[in-house]
């Protein structure tokens, strides 16, 4: 297992690899203390299965980071490890394709435990996290006002999946900000489909903006 840890702190990165290395019997631990360096490494060839980042870096940081392996298309999970707990660059880490958010003030058996829900294929995001993001949500959605909702034909809960579908986010990831199942979340969407009018999720979105829906 080959892991990339991108953090301009040498004192964490040799802290969690000693962690790490304790998900398998071979890791393979590399890491990056700038943008440069690490894409330099993931350019190298190195079958990376999953890289650890912080969000404050210097010169690049870790968000547009994530942009750029949004732009590559890079198939590797990504796992926010950061002191960083503000809401909005959590959200926006997530829109970029994070599949994770950990910070860095959890207990060494609560990393573990992200760093393997990701590795498992699913998005790890602490609850109390999930509730900011929530909120955020709700907030968001209160912006519009509640005619313009009742307009649309648009449940309240509808409306607020509706918002996360406009920021790029899959089935799964809103089922876990919104504490709902995907299925249900999918129920909601074929539904948001039928009141708009679309047949996929780029022209609900599309429909919505113009009819200001969304931002």
């Amino acid at each position: 297992m080959n892991i990339l840890i991108i953090d301009d702190h040498p004192l964490f990165i040799d802290g969690i690899s000693q962690l790490l290395k304790q998900l398998a019997e071979k890791v393979v631990l590399h890491s990056a203390t700038s943008a440069i360096c690490a894409l330099e490494q993931l350019s190298s060839g190195i079958d990376f299965d999953i890289v650890i980042l912080d969000l404050n870096m210097p010169n690049i940081d870790g968000l547009s980071l994530l942009q750029r392996f949004h732009a590559d298309d890079l198939c590797i999970p990504v796992i926010i490890v950061s002191s960083e707990e503000q809401v909005g660059l959590i959200q926006q880490a997530l829109n970029w394709g994070a599949m994770g958010f950990i910070p860095k003030s959890f207990t060494t058996e609560q990393i573990l435990n992200g760093v393997k829900t990701v590795l498992e294929g699913e998005i790890y995001i602490p609850s109390n996290i999930q509730q900011l993001l929530s909120r955020q949500v709700a907030r968001d959605a209160a912006t519009h006002t509640q005619s313009a909702i009742n307009k649309s034909g648009l449940s309240h809960k509808q409306f607020e999946i509706l918002v996360l579908l406009a920021k790029g986010f899959s089935n799964k990831k809103i089922a876990t900000i919104l504490h709902r199942t995907e299925h249900t979340v999918k129920s909601h969407i074929a539904a948001i489909f039928n009141v708009l009018g679309a047949e996929n999720r780029t022209e609900c979105v599309t429909i919505a903006k113009k009819r200001g829906l969304v931002d």
